[in-house]
């Protein structure tokens, strides 16, 4: 007998929940190319992606002080944006980020 959630197949127990509880394959996809842009996209579209990508960013950072995931999206988001987060007054450098929150 064949599961179905909405027009997915379920072959084991995480694709059953996996509709259910809002994971989107596309957003693996998607956020990469809010931050770092896509090929051959215009001037006008790239303003717009990159102030929304601001303030995502800015969210992402002001959750960051209770939620360690915020902290290491917004990690992921600022190198792909190529700027340097600021934490408790220390820079981190591309390519040397700590993989856990400081104490």
């Amino acid at each position: 007998m064949r599961t179905y959630v909405g027009d997915q197949e379920a072959w084991d127990a995480f694709e059953f929940e996996e509709p259910a509880c809002g994971f989107d394959p596309l957003a693996d996809a998607v956020f990469p190319a809010l931050f770092a842009g896509v090929g051959g996209e215009a001037t006008e579209a790239s303003a717009a992606r990159l102030d929304v990508a601001g303030e995502v960013l800015a969210e992402l950072l002001a959750a960051a002080e209770e939620d360690e995931v915020a902290w290491l999206n917004a990690l992921y988001a600022a190198q792909l944006m190529g700027v340097v987060p600021l934490r408790s007054g220390h820079a981190v450098e591309p390519g040397t980020a700590p993989l856990r929150r400081a104490a």
